[in-house]
């Protein structure tokens, strides 16, 4: 099974749509039974925009088969966007005419019934239930506007006919609450998908819209029930609050009020899915860049039952990593500059942080210390995230991290040290490095 999630396509952005190719090419060359779209596929949310995604379905898989004849099904759900889009005025259509602007939104309800009818050859249903080999699959399209998904109530009246000796597969948009990432990410829904699925611990739940990478070990998650992030064709997420160089994340930590000194890191080239393979003892989950066509990372295996073992809960994964580390002989640079306007902006600059049992960095500890009268006194600490993170960890990839103050931030001036230390996702420090003495007037 090929998963993907949020390829936003848009008739304005032609290579969208050809990212979605590429990868439908990929999953049908290694011989898929079904191709896994956890939401957002249409941008704007136009039926243009679903007809683009139909035509390249068909085109890689005509009349819904491999090459050989074999059956391959598309488990496709709608997204925020899909759903919503139509309703943003930064994606108004640019018709005037209120009748031809509805008849081309997909989350009006009549037109999403009658395209989907057309363009997919099967009824719309919020949230469905097919078999693929004889696992059974379960989607559910973002209703949102339309009051939200009841899969508590949809996943009670299926309990009986869901074998536990088996693993299913469920989908949505959203991250169920509390599994990936952890409870602060961005993009999860308001817990009812977790509630439903936590009475089924063979249930292996693929959810997008964060678009964090799949480099993020936390982007798979066992406790009640197996959770795994989709990622994100298009784009990847800087959604990490606190972080100099990221954006605020509505769903985690929002007492943040100083301006940030940095642009935030810009993830254009994060084109990411998995390919799924079903054994009868386990899982084997490959997490793909289709830019390079290289893997991510080591491949997640689940073992089976799924009930039985969980080698990806958080708790047993924190305590086994170890920190990433600088190499021997790795410097901290400072320099000092001024913006046009007079501002006085210090630059801490750094190597990349070698990866160490396949522990790799994630993000940076900075911190800023006056040293004088035989104390080092903090005045300042800020965290950025590795820009390198969400690629390849391969030296072709790797980029040196950057930290920036405002002096006026360091309230006492004298001599400074700035030290820097290396941190993977589930948070071990590494040991740090540190500059030459700076003077900050």
């Amino acid at each position: 099974m090929g998963v993907l999630s949020d390829i936003h396509i848009r008739c304005d952005k032609p290579e969208q749509g050809e990212m979605f190719r590429k990868a439908l090419e990929y999953f049908r060359d290694r011989g898929v039974d079904a191709v896994l779209l956890a939401g957002d596929i249409a941008d704007t949310g136009r039926v243009a925009e679903l007809e683009i995604c139909a035509n390249v379905w068909y085109s890689v898989f005509p009349d819904g088969k491999a090459p050989d004849g074999r059956p391959v099904e598309h488990l496709f759900v709608f997204g925020n966007h899909c759903v919503d889009g139509w309703q943003n005025p930064r994606y108004r259509s640019p018709t005037t005419d209120e009748q031809a602007r509805l008849a081309d939104a997909i989350g009006y309800a009549d037109v999403r019934q009658k395209t989907w009818r057309r363009l997919f050859h099967e009824d719309f249903q919020p949230i469905w239930m097919k078999t693929v080999k004889g696992y059974p699959v379960i989607g559910a399209h973002w209703e949102k506007s339309d009051g939200g998904i009841q899969i508590e109530e949809f996943m009670k009246a299926r309990a009986k006919g869901i074998d536990p000796s088996l693993p299913f597969f469920y989908t949505q948009h959203e991250h169920p609450k509390d599994t990936v990432m952890g409870p602060w990410a961005w993009g999860h829904d308001d817990g009812r998908s977790t509630r439903a699925l936590s009475a089924f611990p063979n249930a292996v739940a693929f959810s997008g819209h964060s678009h964090y990478s799949l480099t993020d070990e936390r982007s798979i998650w066992q406790g009640t029930f197996t959770s795994i992030n989709a990622s994100s064709l298009y784009y990847g997420s800087n959604e990490y609050a606190l972080r100099e160089n990221g954006r605020d994340n509505a769903f985690g930590y929002t007492g943040e009020k100083r301006a940030r000194r940095m642009k935030a890191l810009g993830l254009s080239q994060c084109r990411q899915g998995q390919f799924v393979t079903v054994y009868d003892d386990r899982i084997d989950i490959d997490r793909l860049d289709f830019i390079s066509g290289m893997a991510l990372g080591d491949k997640w295996v689940l073992p089976l039952p799924v009930a039985e073992k969980k080698p990806f809960d958080f708790a047993v994964r924190r305590a086994a990593r170890v920190a990433p580390e600088f190499a021997s002989g790795a410097k901290v640079s400072v320099a000092i500059r001024k913006d046009g306007e007079g501002a006085e902006f210090v630059d801490v600059t750094f190597p990349h942080a070698e990866t160490k049992n396949k522990c790799r960095v994630f993000e940076y500890e900075v911190t800023a210390a006056l040293e004088a009268d035989g104390v080092d006194l903090i005045q300042a600490q800020r965290r950025v995230l590795a820009p390198d993170f969400y690629s390849l960890d391969e030296p072709p990839f790797h980029r040196s991290g950057l930290c920036t103050f405002l002096s006026k931030d360091l309230t006492l001036k004298g001599p400074y040290r700035f030290t820097v230390r290396p941190i993977e996702c589930f948070g071990a420090k590494g040991r740090p490095i540190a500059s030459e003495l700076v003077k900050i007037a």
